[in-house]
C-alpha cells in the first residue's frame, strides 16, 4: 500500500496543478486567446488575423501605463494606421478598477479596452510588466514584444508600420 502512495499524490498533483500555458516569443503564432471589450465586442486569436493588431496590456495603478496610453491615444488620432487594430487589455487589477479607469479617461480609451479575467490572456503571452506592448502581424504571428513604456520610439515598431503603410 505504501509503494502506491507516492503514485497517487503525483497524479493528483498533476491533475490539480495544471501546468503553466504555453509562453509566446517573437516568431511564434500568438497563443490562443479571447477578451471580451467594455462594449461587448470579442477579440481572438482567430478574429485579429487578417489586420496587423497591438495588444497593450497595462493596469490602472502603473504610472508607466498612465503616461503612455494617452500617447498612445495622441499616435492613434495622428497617424490613423487603419493597417494596425489596436486593442487595450487591462490586468493585474480588479475588473471594477480597471472598468472605472477606463470610464473616467474615455478620451484615451478611443480603441476598444477589455479586462484579462483571471490573468488568463496574460499569462498565455508571458506578461509580467506593465505595460507590456504585443504586435501582431496578419497572420497572427508575433513580431514584437516591448516592455515598459516608450513603444512608440521603438524602432522595430516605427519600421513594421512603415512596412504596413507602403
Amino acid at each position: 500500500m505504501s509503494r502506491f502512495v507516492p503514485a497517487l499524490t503525483l497524479c493528483l498533483l498533476a491533475v490539480l496543478c495544471p501546468a503553466r500555458p504555453w509562453a509566446a516569443a517573437v516568431g511564434q503564432m500568438a497563443p490562443a486567446f479571447e477578451v471580451v471589450t467594455f462594449g461587448g465586442e470579442s477579440y481572438s486569436t482567430d478574429s485579429v488575423k487578417g489586420r496587423s493588431t497591438l495588444l497593450i496590456f497595462w493596469a490602472p495603478w502603473c504610472q508607466v501605463c498612465q503616461r503612455d496610453l494617452p500617447l498612445m491615444r495622441e499616435f492613434y488620432l495622428h497617424e490613423r494606421p487603419s493597417e494596425l487594430r489596436v486593442v487595450s487589455i487591462g490586468f493585474a487589477d480588479t475588473r471594477t478598477n480597471v472598468e472605472r479607469f477606463v470610464k473616467e479617461r474615455a478620451g484615451v480609451f478611443i480603441f476598444p479596452s477589455a479586462y484579462d479575467e483571471d490573468r488568463w490572456v496574460a499569462q498565455s503571452f508571458n506578461i509580467n510588466v506593465t505595460p507590456t506592448y504585443v504586435l501582431l502581424d496578419v497572420r497572427g504571428r508575433i513580431v514584437l514584444i516591448h516592455r515598459g513604456g516608450g513603444v512608440l520610439q521603438n524602432p522595430q515598431f516605427r519600421d513594421f508600420l512603415a512596412g504596413i503603410k507602403s
